[in-house]
């Protein structure tokens, strides 16, 4: 049952989901489309820039990972670099997940569903369009707030969603989190 301060029903602690596009990467060679191609782009100076000023601002909400799901991307890795630190005590668990790559919004959700239960924290660094969509299908299809509404206009590089997630990882479900903050520019 729904309370006020249980609003989607399910017992637990209130746990902090960030989904992470990750900043601009060079292209890939030309005339070259294969995926080690793409999996070896890594960011341009503008992208280290968008990742640095993307973890203060983090940072500046309080978020701190007890882990980072990362594509197998070069760009992947280098945004959660380029984040920069966010506690001098612990760092986070980092884990590479290769589902995370042209694997569709299915299979984030999955991986998100298998988080132990002991992590509260958590940021995944992944890619278009799989990203968004997991976005979009979390924040549900009401848009009536301003947060949901920047999200209308797509999910660049260097974008990113909170969510407050409550209950167990793997009762994760689709409209079963509620968007606390996006930053799409």
């Amino acid at each position: 049952m729904a309370t006020a301060s249980d609003p989607a029903g399910i017992e637990g602690p209130a746990r902090t989901l960030v989904l992470m596009r990750h900043a601009e990467a060079f292209p890939g060679p030309y005339g070259d489309p294969s995926p080690s191609s793409d999996l070896g782009r890594p960011l341009t100076p503008a992208g280290r820039r968008q990742a640095h000023q993307r973890g203060t601002q983090l940072r500046e909400i309080g978020f701190v990972p007890e882990m980072a799901v990362i594509s197998p991307a070069m760009r992947s890795g280098e945004t959660y670099a380029a984040l920069g630190p966010f506690s001098t005590t612990v760092a986070p668990q980092l884990r590479q997940e290769a589902r995370l790559y042209e694997c569709g919004s299915e299979s984030i959700l999955e991986i998100l569903q298998e988080t132990p239960e002991n992590i509260n924290n958590i940021i995944v660094i992944g890619h278009n369009p799989d990203l968004y969509q997991l976005v979009m299908d979390l924040a549900g299809h009401a848009i009536d707030d301003p947060d949901k509404t920047i999200l209308i206009r797509g999910f660049p590089v260097a974008s990113l969603a909170c969510f407050t997630v409550h209950g167990p990882w793997h009762a994760l479900a689709r409209k079963q989190a509620v968007l606390t903050l996006a930053l799409c520019n």
